[in-house]
């Protein structure tokens, strides 16, 4: 994994935390991507941070979801497999919503 699309992944996990703890749960999940992205494993923490957001029906901000398509443009992944994201959680402002 390049460190763009590393420091991207980060930086929306980093969002996801700050946004689950304002809601008062829990998201270990979320740790793990972390580790699939030092190890190396971009496909496997792509899938897995999707399967976190629509599990724990966590909001996905537009900007974020930009950033997401962009590490995986830059991984060559299928950015296909992004829009296995529920809808009504890609929103404009998560921060606002």
């Amino acid at each position: 994994m390049t460190r763009t699309a590393a420091a991207s992944v980060y930086a929306v996990v980093d969002a996801l935390e700050r946004r689950a703890v304002t809601r008062g749960i829990s998201v270990p999940a979320l740790t793990s991507v972390r580790e699939l992205v030092a190890n190396g494993e971009p496909d496997m923490a792509i899938d897995y941070l999707v399967n976190t957001v629509n599990s724990f029906r966590l909001l996905l901000g537009r900007a974020e979801y930009t950033r997401l398509l962009s590490a995986a443009a830059e991984l060559d992944y299928d950015a296909d497999d992004l829009t296995d994201l529920e809808p009504r959680l890609l929103v404009a402002d998560p921060d606002q919503a």
